[in-house]
């Protein structure tokens, strides 16, 4: 069992984190169902919008090494200005063309400001959590997120649907805006906004903009968020073929499901270990997917919505902790960065190959694909858990050989 430290993780400027990333993803969230909405209205094809969509995650997966190098070394305030502009310039510019190339060009500058700041906010809020408390604390960032994502997308489409795209591409824009305003106004958040010196090698070199020791667990979460690409982009029409009118019911249930399993998971990570949290998680994600393939009416879709939801708040924000924990301090942005490449890496592969599978075979071969990607993921996490008791095992008997030689 791990000794928890008692020092609580709340404060001004803990909190003031948590706040400005509510807006952050609040804004973003009110445009990710809505561009498709206002591309096709405007005579996009489909495969235009799928192609633009891709481009905000490709260039978020893109900028995040390069941000992640920045943070451990460079000015944070700087980056978070950099990255918020970005984000609220690039929300308000959507409104002025739905020409197949402006989207385009519009969509990466949205994407890398997206990239930008959710490393620099989880960096941040990584050095404002005392050490023991990482699974608490950081889940409890990730409940702000999460929040957002269960209601900005009805507020997006709302918007959309009674003011029209300039309203609601304007009001995305201003959250963007209130969310920078919210930072700068804070003194205590300059003072872990400064990075410290960064590691270097053997030869004196700063180490790159992969972090080593976040690359097992950024492997993890790619496998787990191939799945969760296929189910954002596939099981609201998944429900819609059951004759549920709003598939999007799928995402409010699960939403909720993670936000309740969050507190209770970070205390068992804080106290247990990852292993505590991540096994039972996977666990669920497996059942919640077999479900969600022998679906055939409302009852198990909520069901395995309900199940899905408690597996992603149990996987997602404890695989960060856990990559937070392996990683030194004066790598911690290098380190959330490799988290998020993986991330966002896996949510594309599961967009681009699961839309294949989809038109080839249907929604339930996605899903039976994304239950065997988790019992693979399972199987290799499970791998490393034995292989690294053993190592410890094996290090304590030496120890104790070396401790009686020396008697």
């Amino acid at each position: 069992m791990k000794k928890t430290s008692s020092q609580t993780y709340w404060s001004t400027a803990y909190f003031r984190i948590c706040i400005c990333n509510l807006f952050l993803f609040t804004a973003f969230q009110m445009l990710l169902p809505t561009l498709p909405i206002y591309m096709t209205d405007n005579g996009n094809s489909e495969s235009a919008v799928g192609w633009i969509t891709g481009l905000i995650t490709i260039a978020a997966v893109l900028i995040r090494p390069l941000t992640g190098y920045a943070l451990d070394r460079y000015r944070r305030r700087m980056l978070v200005i950099v990255g918020s502009l970005s984000l609220a310039l690039a929300a308000g510019a959507f409104a002025f063309s739905a020409s197949t190339g402006w989207m385009a060009t519009v969509s990466l500058l949205l994407g890398a400001g997206w990239g930008i700041m959710t490393a620099a906010y989880a960096t941040i809020v990584s050095d404002l959590i005392p050490e023991g408390r990482q699974g608490a604390g950081i889940g409890t960032f990730m409940l702000f997120g999460l929040a957002a994502m269960a209601v900005a997308p009805f507020i997006g489409g709302w918007l959309i649907e009674e003011y029209g795209p300039p309203v609601l591409f304007g009001a995305a824009s201003l959250i963007a805006f209130i969310s920078l305003l919210l930072f700068l106004s804070g003194g205590a958040t300059e003072r872990v906004s400064r990075a410290v010196p960064p590691a270097r090698d053997q030869h004196g070199i700063p180490n790159g903009f992969f972090e080593k020791s976040s690359l097992f667990p950024a492997m993890l979460i790619l496998l787990f968020t191939i799945g969760y690409g296929g189910i954002i982009s596939f099981v609201s029409l998944f429900g819609m073929e059951l004759g549920i009118h709003n598939g999007g019911i799928f995402f409010l249930l699960s939403n909720a499901a993670a936000i309740l399993v969050r507190p209770v998971a970070g205390r068992a990570f804080d106290k247990r270990g990852h292993a505590a949290v991540l096994l039972p998680g996977m666990v669920i994600g497996i059942l919640a997917m077999v479900v969600l393939s022998l679906a055939s009416g409302q009852t198990l879709f909520i069901i395995a919505a309900c199940l899905y939801g408690l597996s992603f708040g149990a996987v997602q924000p404890f695989i960060l902790a856990w990559t937070v924990q392996r990683a030194s301090p004066d790598r911690r942005g290098t380190a959330n960065s490799t988290f998020l490449v993986g991330m966002d890496g896996g949510i594309a592969i599961g967009s681009i190959v699961f839309g294949a599978i989809a038109q080839g075979w249907g929604y339930i071969a996605v899903f039976r694909c994304s239950t065997v990607l988790l019992i693979a993921l399972l199987a290799i996490y499970g791998a490393s858990l034995i292989r690294s008791r053993k190592s410890r095992a094996l290090e304590t008997v030496n120890n104790q050989r070396e401790e009686h030689k020396r008697l």
